[in-house]
């Protein structure tokens, strides 16, 4: 059981760099230049590229987690850890605003990520 919560937490270090990236990839976009600019976009930013690498890396993690861990305590972890990745990530990195009322809501979901996980 140890092993599949290791297996987890990478999985979840993965998925929440992946996201990070992918969006770091994504910002300056060129979304109206059509599929010739969006596909020449996709092959060549590196934070996107790294991202999804990442994430194809998270789900053999994951599916290995979800081996050795029941699914009812492996997802509630999952998410909710993987989104203290991506809440840090996106105010650290992109300075989105994350207001006191979001940090509550998301203290509350941790609270009950806790709960499941007993």
């Amino acid at each position: 059981m140890i092993r599949g919560f290791v297996l987890l937490g990478f999985a979840v270090v993965f998925n929440g760099a992946a996201n990070v990236l992918m969006k770091k990839g994504m910002v300056g976009a060129d979304m109206a230049g059509g599929p010739t600019s969006m596909a020449k976009h996709y092959l060549t930013s590196w934070p996107l590229i790294v991202g999804l690498v990442l994430f194809a890396v998270n789900v053999i993690a994951y599916t290995q987690a979800l081996a050795r861990l029941p699914l009812s305590v492996a997802y509630p972890i999952m998410v909710a850890l993987t989104g203290v990745i991506v809440i840090t990530g996106s105010h650290l990195l992109f300075k989105e605003s994350i207001g006191w009322l979001q940090w509550a809501g998301y203290a509350l979901i941790l609270a009950g990520v806790v709960c499941v996980a007993r």
